[in-house]
């Protein structure tokens, strides 16, 4: 496996975004991983980190994409622009755009995907690669992996998820009101998030989640957020989207980003990433 630590022309380059940014970066970082062997797809993945944490270093950023390579999948890891004081919606989003424009131009399968809010910015990605090869600009995507994904602001409720997490710690849970302060971090105010045209994917009408690839999604166990995951797979699918989603059995949010803490944590986590891969093989062989 080759690694290498480059950069992508981002979307802000040769102009000033003014702060708020809520444009992206001049120039996005990314670590490549090459496969030893021919790559058979091309992924783009974005870590998660409530939009405003995590780095390329992040076990779910690094570990992750080791075990894609060592599937002989070629990956781009982002280091979005993260939410904060200064950095707004769409700006993380239209980094992982960005990139996933630049990786289009390799040969092979394009694939995005993304880890918890990272899942929600590869979503938007893919969307805006959809965009762009409807005006001619470049190719769409053929899949898109999504792993324990926040997707709404306000997700449905559901008792029985709620018992399951209620015992979990504090850290471990996203209530109602840790989403919303989630959501509002990463939009800003309303007025400037609706000029600068940010969205949220699990509010957009069917008819612009038809533009989606087929979709994979795999959800932690006991996580309040796999109502959201499992509401945006019943999105899809009254939106024509073809999407497999399943559960890890036993596990947390967050479980791709602590594979080190004992042979099971390792085992989930792997066996999420063997799903992903087996499910884009169905993908593309069907394709």
């Amino acid at each position: 496996m080759r690694i290498a630590d480059i950069e992508v022309e981002g979307p802000a380059a040769g102009r000033d975004p003014g702060l708020p940014n809520r444009t992206g970066s001049a120039a996005v970082p990314v670590r490549s991983y090459e496969p030893e062997g021919a790559a058979w797809a091309t992924l783009v993945w974005a870590h998660g980190g409530s939009f405003m944490r995590g780095t390329l270093d992040w076990p779910e950023a690094d570990w992750a994409a080791r075990r894609f390579a060592e599937a002989g999948i070629r990956v781009h890891s982002v280091d979005y622009a993260l939410a904060s004081d200064t950095v707004k919606a769409p700006a993380p989003a239209a980094d992982v755009a960005a990139v996933l424009r630049w990786a289009g131009a390799e040969e092979g399968p394009l694939v995005v995907g993304g880890a918890s809010a990272g899942a929600h910015l590869a979503t938007l990605a893919a969307l805006a690669q959809a965009d762009a090869a409807a005006a001619g600009a470049g190719r769409p995507v053929d899949a898109l992996l999504l792993e324990y994904p926040t997707l709404h602001r306000v997700q449905r409720l559901d008792p029985e998820l709620d018992a399951a997490t209620a015992a979990l710690p504090a850290q471990r849970r996203f209530d109602a009101g840790r989403i919303a302060d989630m959501y509002d971090s990463y939009l800003g105010d309303a007025a400037g998030a609706a000029a600068a045209g940010a969205v949220v994917a699990g509010e957009l009408p069917a008819e612009r989640l038809a533009a989606l690839p087929p979709v994979v999604i795999v959800n932690a166990d006991a996580d309040d957020l796999r109502a959201s995951g499992e509401q945006f797979a019943d999105q899809l699918r009254e939106a024509g989207v073809a999407v497999v989603e399943t559960v890890q059995p036993g596990t947390v949010h967050g479980y791709l980003n602590r594979p080190h803490e004992g042979e099971r944590a390792r085992a989930d986590a792997q066996q999420s990433i063997d799903r992903f891969v087996a499910e884009l093989r169905r993908i593309l062989a069907a394709g």
